[in-house]
């Protein structure tokens, strides 16, 4: 009789853990994508003649309509490409792009950049859960510095990849001389 309920004082709370165990290792991260998230990344470019890579210094990258119009990237070093979160409770995100000049880095002069897309959420998996892509309907921009703004794809999923190419109109080194 005591080893009776020896045992049963045992098993119940090992076999529970057992089971509590089991449908954790379940619940496992290993089958999601390496890149849950579909933040878009933008890449910079020239404009002409050639489309090259660039790198800009001196902006800042606000997020228009975001609470307390959120900084995004402030100015400490170039950039030649940057994350562009978009909003999922409203169906067009807003960026400011803000070109700083002058040794004391004043505030010169801005374009914005409105990209109005299709939310669609997309199940991955129980242990996933959802991830949302985003098809791209219109991208509107302002042209003080930006000369076009593309999105190759279409649409942003969360492949790992450059989604947008922001354009700008920048000096041919032969210009400068």
């Amino acid at each position: 009789m005591v080893k009776r309920r020896f045992l049963h004082k045992i098993i119940g709370p090992v076999l529970f853990l057992g089971i509590l165990l089991g449908l954790a290792s379940g619940c496992s991260t290993s089958e999601c994508f390496d890149n849950q998230n579909s933040l878009p990344l933008a890449g910079f470019y020239s404009s002409e003649p050639e489309p090259r890579p660039i790198s800009l210094d001196s902006i800042s990258i606000l997020g228009i309509g975001a609470p307390g119009d959120s900084i995004l990237q402030d100015s400490v070093r170039t950039l030649s490409e940057v994350y562009l979160p978009f909003r999922i409770d409203q169906p067009s995100t807003t960026y400011e792009i803000r070109y700083l000049g002058g040794e004391a880095g004043i505030f010169r002069v801005s374009d914005f950049i409105t990209f109005n897309y299709e939310i669609i959420p997309m199940f991955v998996s129980s242990a996933c859960g959802t991830v949302y892509y985003y098809k791209m309907e219109s991208i509107n921009y302002t042209d003080n510095f930006i000369d076009s703004v593309v999105c190759p794809e279409g649409k942003i999923t969360n492949a790992n990849i450059e989604n947008l190419k922001i354009y700008f109109r920048v000096a041919l080194e032969e210009e400068k001389e």
